[in-house]
């Protein structure tokens, strides 16, 4: 397990040499990597109302998403959700998933994506941040449509990575969403950066 800095003593430039007890084991954690949890049903089914709020928020006046006159006349033959809400509607409802982070309790904990940043978290790089996301659209989501999710770890740095949030490594998660039919609609990689936070950073979290 990596060492994590106690005072301001031991804050190492980037040029300077890393002592050979604080370098990343990528072994604890290369096991994982390919790994897919089971997939997780959605807590809603796709709704014509929660479209027409998304548009309204996001300005998209497409009539695709909220005319079923104009929509029925084009080749979907009805209203069809916005590719990019793919994520939205695997997603719990905001309140039990804030209470759960304030509380400590991460759903589904043994799934390989909670299991590797665990691992990476106990080596020190327990900040993090979202850094990319691409999404590639396979079938249209239509309202009556429930969504599933599995993650899947696709990649972790094998290497450092000196960047201005700390010292980290670049994890890749590949989401898989299917419809109720098992038909996939969208797979997107999500990647974050896992860093070390600086040590005034540390400071301020630990008081």
């Amino acid at each position: 397990m990596s060492k994590k800095p106690t005072s301001t003593d031991e804050i190492r430039r980037f040029t300077d040499p890393v002592p050979e007890d604080d370098i990343f084991n990528y072994d604890r954690i290369k096991d994982l990597i390919g790994k897919s949890s089971e997939f997780h049903e959605g807590h809603d089914e796709v709704s014509h109302s929660d479209i027409r709020h998304w548009c309204e928020v996001m300005q998209d006046e497409n009539p695709l998403y909220t005319d079923e006159e104009y929509a029925k006349k084009t080749k979907h033959g009805g209203i069809i959700a916005p590719p990019v809400m793919a994520q939205v509607w695997s997603l719990d409802p905001m309140k039990e998933a804030l209470e759960r982070f304030v509380d400590g309790n991460a759903p589904f904990i043994e799934d390989p994506h909670n299991q590797l940043f665990g691992i990476i978290d106990e080596e020190g790089y327990d900040g993090v941040v979202a850094t990319s996301q691409t999404q590639e659209y396979l079938k249209p989501v239509r309202p009556g449509d429930t969504i599933s999710c599995k993650i899947t770890v696709g990649r972790v740095s094998p290497y450092d990575h000196h960047t201005r949030m700390g010292v980290g490594r670049y994890v890749d998660m590949i989401y898989t969403f299917i419809n109720q039919h098992g038909e996939e609609v969208c797979v997107a990689t999500f990647r974050v950066l896992k860093y070390r936070p600086p040590m005034d950073t540390r400071r301020l979290y630990e008081g």
